[in-house]
C-alpha cells in the first residue's frame, strides 16, 4: 500500500468525491464526523490539519485525516471530536505503525474509533456511542420504547401539553440562521461547563470560529443543524448538531432553566428526532457517554474504542506510563476521597487538568 500525505488544501474535487463513495455504506462511517466537509471545516480554524491518503494498485482506497502536533497526532476537532479513524471500504486492511510512519507521526490518540479499526495489541478501552434508530420511520421507533417499558415518553407528553396550556404553543425550527440562538447555545454551554467543572470548549476561539462555520454549512452531503424549540415566543431550548446523508449528531443541547420543570431537553430530544427522521435520517447519534437521559432515549448503539496507537519509541513508552498513571489516579482507592476536593478546585479553574 502507498500512502501519502496531503494537507486539506490538497483535498481536490475529485479525491472529495472518493472520500464520499468510500464513506456511503458502511454503517459505521457514516457520521457527520466523517465527511469531509467536516476535516476542511476543522481545516479553516486550525493549520494543524493533515490527510493520509491510501491507495492500493494506483487506486485510493481511504483517508485518515488527524491533527499533528510535535509529532504526536490528535482526531480531527480535537476534544470536539465524537466520530474518526479511517474513512475506507469495507474489507480495506492496513498497517498502523505503517500509516503513523507515513503520517509522521510518533503517536494518535483516540477515543471514539469504530471498534473495528481498533490496533491489534493497543491499550484498548471498549465503549459505545447511543443513538435513536430512525430508520424506520419516529412512530416505530416510539412504539418500541414504549414496549421496552420508558415511562418517559408518557410523562414528557404530558408536560409538553402542560407547558403549551401555561405558556404557549410549541414550535421548533429544525434550522434556524439566527445568531441570537447561536449565541444563546454558546452562552449556556460555557455557562453549564463551568458550573460542572468541565471544560469549556468555547473558551476556545477556535472552536467558536467552527461552530460558527458549521452552523452557516447547508450542502447535500453535510449540514449545520441550529434547532430551537419555542413556546409561543419563548426560546425554552436549543441544540447545536450536525447532519450527514443518513446521521443526525446531538452535539451542543441547552435549555432555559426557568422552564426545567417541564423537562424542555427532552422535548427538544424527541422533536430533533422527529425532524431528523422526517427528513429521511436513519440515526440521531447521541454521542459517546452514559447520560441518564441517553440510557432512555437510546435504543441502538455503536461499538467504540478509545486508547492509543504509537510506533515503537521512547514516545510509546512514555504514553503508556502515562495512561497507566491516568487510570490508576481514576481507580485507586486512595484517592477517591480527595475527587470533591479536585473537582471543586478545577471548577475555580486551579486543579489539575485530568485526574
Amino acid at each position: 500500500m502507498h500512502i501519502s500525505l496531503i494537507t486539506a488544501a490538497q483535498l481536490d474535487a475529485p479525491l472529495q468525491a472518493r472520500w464520499r463513495a468510500l464513506q456511503a455504506d458502511p454503517p459505521a462511517l457514516q457520521s457527520p464526523y466523517f465527511t469531509p466537509e467536516f476535516t476542511l471545516a476543522v481545516a479553516a480554524v486550525r493549520d494543524d490539519v493533515r490527510i493520509a491518503v491510501m491507495e492500493q494498485d494506483q487506486r485510493v482506497v481511504g483517508f485518515f485525516p488527524f491533527q499533528t502536533r510535535w509529532g504526536m497526532g490528535l482526531p480531527v476537532g480535537g476534544c470536539l471530536s465524537d466520530h474518526h479513524g479511517v474513512v475506507c471500504a469495507p474489507g480495506t486492511t492496513w498497517h498502523w505503525p505503517a500509516l503513523l510512519r507515513a503520517a509522521r507521526l510518533t503517536s494518535w490518540r483516540f477515543d471514539h474509533l469504530p471498534r473495528e479499526q481498533a490496533p491489534p495489541g493497543a491499550n484498548i478501552g471498549p465503549c459505545e456511542s447511543p443513538g435513536l434508530d430512525l430508520s424506520q420511520g419516529m412512530a416505530t421507533y416510539l412504539v418500541g420504547r414504549r414496549a421496552q417499558g420508558v415511562r418517559r415518553l408518557a410523562e414528557l407528553d404530558r408536560k409538553a401539553l402542560k407547558l403549551a396550556r401555561e405558556v404557549g404553543p410549541l414550535r421548533l425550527e429544525a434550522h434556524t440562521c439566527d445568531l441570537q440562538v447561536l449565541q444563546t447555545v454558546i452562552r449556556l454551554k460555557s455557562q453549564q461547563c463551568r458550573r460542572t467543572g468541565t471544560p469549556d470548549f468555547f473558551a476556545q476561539r477556535w472552536v467558536r470560529a467552527l461552530v460558527e462555520q458549521i452552523c452557516a454549512l447547508q450542502g447535500p452531503h453535510f449540514s449545520g443543524r441550529l434547532s430551537a424549540l419555542y413556546a409561543g415566543d419563548h426560546l425554552v431550548g436549543a441544540h447545536l448538531g450536525m447532519r450527514s446523508a443518513r446521521v443526525w449528531h446531538w452535539w451542543f443541547p441547552v435549555y432555559d432553566s426557568s422552564f426545567a420543570a417541564y423537562s424542555p431537553g427532552g422535548l427538544l430530544l424527541l422533536r430533533v428526532a422527529q425532524a431528523a427522521a422526517d427528513q429521511g435520517h436513519a440515526l440521531l447519534d447521541l454521542g459517546k457517554g452514559d447520560d441518564p437521559y441517553k440510557r432512555s432515549f437510546a435504543d441502538c448503539s455503536l461499538p467504540l474504542a478509545q486508547g492509543w496507537v504509537a510506533r515503537p519509541s521512547i514516545t510509546s513508552g512514555w504514553l503508556a506510563a502515562l495512561t497507566g498513571a491516568r487510570q490508576w489516579l481514576r481507580t485507586c482507592a486512595l484517592v477517591q476521597p480527595l475527587r470533591p476536593l479536585v473537582r471543586r478546585m478545577r471548577r475555580l479553574g486551579a486543579g489539575p487538568a485530568d485526574t
